[in-house]
């Protein structure tokens, strides 16, 4: 018998029961990928973290990020939330007002500022380990249109036409003209596998400025933002993401490549208000030059349970 300790998450969110769940798993050195891939399966929340040890002097911990079907590089939701937890915890030592963990992904270091008030850790910000790479893509308007059950007038269109990009893992950034036609998203499945399934960047992300109108039927904590955002994943166990991190670093690259002046580029983005679990993300873009050279994703974690689990 082997037991592991794990904690469960809501990540980007301060309420409990909104968010993004994560499931945060210790102590699992040395099992194989089949064993995490049916912990996670068990789980069953869009992704769930292991942690092991530093197999590298200048991080702070390995972390193992798996989806009920597959194993990713890289993911938002899991990064911020497993540093979190680790200094909640006591993981990981932290004094004073921050502390920075790295965590040692697929894709490479991910470093991750941990904010804390009176030694309680508050929000946290990742640095993307990838730049963004972008890319155009084959379908139309009026096919994507026809995949999101949507008219070709809800897309902009223009320097604000769909493309795929990637800080890790590729999104196809689906801009729209209103918060009501990302209300109003919903994938045909055979359209999406006639049209985009197999490409660079298959899985839809929808966003649409808000321009500082607030939805009364919005909860409270998303108002203010600046873009309301869905995230699909046609043909995963989980169809619709409620806070996803990657998908909001590829939305600060895709925005911040179209925007003129350089600086520090922020956005506040509401994903998940369409499923119940309504999230916020504060999203960032340095860009010198005309050059991107950072992406940053942050927000607040709230912790859920704290339990063991037996492996027989």
């Amino acid at each position: 018998m082997r037991t592991l300790h794990y904690v469960t998450a809501d990540v980007f969110t301060t309420a409990p029961f909104t968010g993004n769940p994560l499931a945060v798993v210790f102590g699992a050195d040395g099992l194989p990928t089949e064993t995490l891939q049916a912990i996670t399966r068990e789980f069953n929340y869009s992704e769930t973290a292991f942690v092991f040890p530093a197999t590298d002097a200048s991080h702070t911990r390995r972390v193992r990020i798996f989806t009920p079907e597959e194993e990713l590089p890289f993911a938002g939701h899991p990064t911020v939330g497993t540093a979190h937890a680790l200094v909640a915890l006591g993981e990981v030592p932290a004094h004073g007002d921050e502390v920075t963990v790295v965590l040692g992904e697929g894709v490479g270091p991910v470093a991750v500022r941990v904010r804390l008030k009176d030694g309680v850790p508050v929000d946290a910000q990742l640095t993307t380990a990838q730049l963004p790479d972008e890319r155009t893509i084959t379908p139309t308007i009026e096919q994507l249109a026809e995949v999101l059950s949507l008219a070709p007038s809800d897309f902009i269109g223009g320097a604000h036409s769909p493309s795929a990009v990637s800080c890790g893992i590729p999104w196809l950034m689906v801009p729209l003209a209103s918060v009501n036609a990302v209300a109003r998203a919903r994938v045909r499945m055979e359209s999406w596998e006639r049209h985009v399934k197999g490409q660079w960047g298959s899985w839809p992300f929808v966003f649409a400025m808000t321009n500082g109108v607030n939805d009364d039927a919005a909860p409270l904590h998303v108002h203010g933002v600046d873009i309301r955002s869905r995230s699909f994943l046609p043909g995963a166990a989980v169809p619709e993401d409620p806070a996803t991190g990657s998908a909001n670093a590829c939305l600060a690259g895709y925005l911040a490549a179209r925007t003129p002046r350089d600086g520090v580029l922020t956005w506040e983005v509401a994903q998940g208000v369409e499923m119940g679990r309504a999230s916020r993300l504060s999203i960032e873009a340095s860009k010198h030059n005309g050059v991107i050279d950072a992406i940053r994703v942050g927000g607040s974690t709230v912790l859920i349970n704290d339990g063991h689990m037996t492996l027989r």
